[in-house]
């Protein structure tokens, strides 16, 4: 009878250990089918296209377009035509990965993009925005860390308060002369600005516009009277600024906290401006020319706006492709990072839920095994 015990308990042992065995290769080979699922999900439906839809109905639109794809892995976004309203920038807050988003082909409802319209989005690194835009709302765009570029209309006249604070990783702004208004905080803590020209309608730069900013340089527009406080504090990298009123502008405190630089204004306003000396500033009278603002760069057709464009003409007919530099969109495109938030990468709840119960069935196989092996050594 103890023979035939042990030899039973023998069985039940190695029985016991071929289950763990089969389950611990079936959890590896979860693990490792998850990177291929997530892979595959980004080879696919990544780059939906809106051809047209009724405003405040943009949700629907994305829907119909993604056709079943999870939101977690799409993009690109093209919407070609139509108006935005506030509910519909709310729609595209619903597609968490969002990278590049086309609206150049777009208006905006009475030509105003929405306070908080779409901050601190984890991976947006390009925006071009409706072709009638006339005024960003505050905090609008603020805290998009990874956003490179972004294509503006010059009806642009307004630029709200923080409209762009954190973007930290924005490496220009096609600002035009047709700019009336930068907010308080617009550009504060843009540290990959390296150059920026204040257009010469605005007379006042409100607190904090473009502190921590790193731009080596900065043109101050001629009509400009004040500057308030701690407009350029902390920009360590700025050392060159060309100054072209001709009556220094009058400065509140910490307008240039550690910043070291050299004011270059006309010889004629070369005494006016000796009252920044005590902000650590030199000053030389060897500006020349006049002040001239850059608008935006000719917009050309984006792969996505052209392929739809295509795909409408054989279809339904000729549909406006949307303009954006096509330059601008490779750009972004090329610097945005892979890293997702938690949902991305294709692990679903039901994947997870799976793992953990099998986790959870290795170890209590585990245990048995352990507890059956004392008592067969009793």
């Amino acid at each position: 009878m103890g023979i035939n015990n042990r030899k039973y308990n023998k069985k039940k042992s190695l029985f016991s250990r071929i289950i763990i065995a089969v389950f611990a290769v079936i959890f590896i080979l979860g693990i490792v089918m998850i990177p291929i699922r997530s892979s595959a999900a980004d080879d696919t439906g990544e780059n939906i296209t809106v051809e047209n839809f009724e405003s405040g109905k943009l949700s629907d639109a994305i829907s119909e377009a993604a056709n079943g794809t999870d939101y977690n892995f799409i993009k690109n976004v093209a919407v070609l035509s139509g108006t935005l309203t506030a509910e519909d920038f709310t729609a595209l807050t619903a597609i968490p990965n969002l990278e590049i988003l086309e609206l150049a082909g777009t208006e905006v409802e009475n030509g105003v993009i929405p306070e908080n319209a779409l901050m601190s989005r984890n991976q947006l690194s390009f925006i071009s925005l409706p072709k009638n835009t006339s005024e960003i709302g505050s905090n609008a765009f603020s805290g998009n860390r990874k956003l490179v570029k972004i294509s503006m209309p010059s009806s642009v006249k307004k630029i709200g308060d923080f409209a762009f604070d954190a973007c930290e990783s924005l490496e220009s702004f096609p600002i035009s002369e047709s700019v009336e208004y930068i907010g308080e905080g617009a550009f504060r803590d843009c540290k990959s600005i390296t150059e920026f020209a204040i257009p010469s309608g605005i007379t006042e730069i409100y607190p904090d516009t473009f502190s921590k900013c790193g731009f080596e340089s900065i043109s101050i527009g001629p009509d400009i009277t004040s500057i308030g406080s701690g407009v350029f504090a902390d920009c360590s990298n700025l050392k060159n600024i060309y100054a072209y009123a001709k009556e220094a502008p009058a400065l509140d405190g910490d307008v240039f906290r550690n910043v070291s630089a050299a004011v270059h204004c006309y010889a004629d306003s070369e005494e006016s401006y000796q009252s920044w000396l005590m902000q650590n500033m030199t000053v030389s009278g060897d500006l020349t020319g006049e002040y001239v603002v850059s608008g935006e760069e000719a917009p050309e057709e984006t792969p996505a706006a052209a392929a739809s464009a295509a795909e409408s003409e054989e279809s339904v007919g000729t549909t406006e492709a949307a303009p954006v530099p096509s330059e601008s969109v490779t750009s972004a495109a090329a610097q945005t990072e892979a890293a997702a938030p938690a949902q991305s990468g294709g692990i679903s709840v039901g994947v997870t839920v799976v793992i953990v119960i099998m986790a959870m069935i290795i170890a209590v196989l585990a245990t048995i095994l352990v507890m059956n092996s004392k008592k067969n050594k009793q």
